[in-house]
């Protein structure tokens, strides 16, 4: 009984394992067809909505198909979304630049807080994925509920540094295991804590509602 048990678990490992690699190649390839600047968002969009249905427990979706039909749905949502980021991104590196030699206490104090909007405003990116594909929003409307939830969540943010983290070193010493696991382990880590995040801050918003319902109705 013991070793079917273990047999079991050692073949959903397996058969995680391969679904994995089969979609970081997927997201590689769906990047490299939209020329990579233009395919970038879409196909990590694709990602995170296939991974975040493997969070909710439907691990049997047709993967390619899921992947396709959702790259080609989110294309020109998905690059309005990223245009505007790199937009915002660059007048943030502008401005780090035009402050990077201080010379008043004004001038210093900017420096430095644009470098903590830059920290924020990059992490407000790496979450912005599996924020986009949990919510349906405006495309502008994602960088203010991703914003929110990660002030209401801070754990949050710390499990984001720490899984992004952890990707990054493991891949710096294993750089062989980035054509198949580079974006969709990230990708799974980062859905996995967001997924209970966003069930945290739905069971608080429902119970403030239900108490200001109680309260006019009192």
């Amino acid at each position: 009984m013991n070793n079917n048990h273990y047999m079991d678990g050692f073949y959903k490992f397996s058969l995680t394992f391969a679904r994995l690699a089969y979609l970081n190649l997927l997201w590689l390839f769906f990047i490299i067809i939209g020329l990579g600047i233009f395919g970038f968002f879409p196909a990590t969009i694709a990602l995170f909505s296939i991974i975040r249905q493997w969070v909710k427990g439907n691990t049997d979706i047709p993967i390619y198909k899921t992947f396709w039909s959702t790259y080609k749905t989110e294309f020109f949502k998905g690059n309005l979304l990223a245009v505007s980021y790199f937009f915002i991104g660059m007048i943030l590196y502008i401005d780090i630049l035009y402050f990077s030699n201080p010379t008043s206490v004004v001038t210093l104090v900017l420096y430095y807080f644009f470098w903590v909007v830059a920290f924020l405003f990059a992490l407000v990116g790496i979450l912005l994925f599996p924020v986009y594909v949990h919510y349906q929003s405006k495309w502008w409307q994602y960088y203010k509920t991703t914003f929110l939830i990660m002030l209401l969540n801070p754990l949050l943010v710390i499990a984001t540094l720490v899984i992004v983290t952890g990707s990054a070193v493991v891949l710096r010493v294993f750089p062989g295991l980035i054509p198949v696991f580079s974006g969709s382990v990230l990708a799974y880590g980062l859905m996995l804590v967001s997924y209970h995040a966003f069930n945290k801050v739905e069971q608080i918003s429902s119970a403030h509602k239900n108490k200001e319902l109680q309260t006019v109705n009192s």
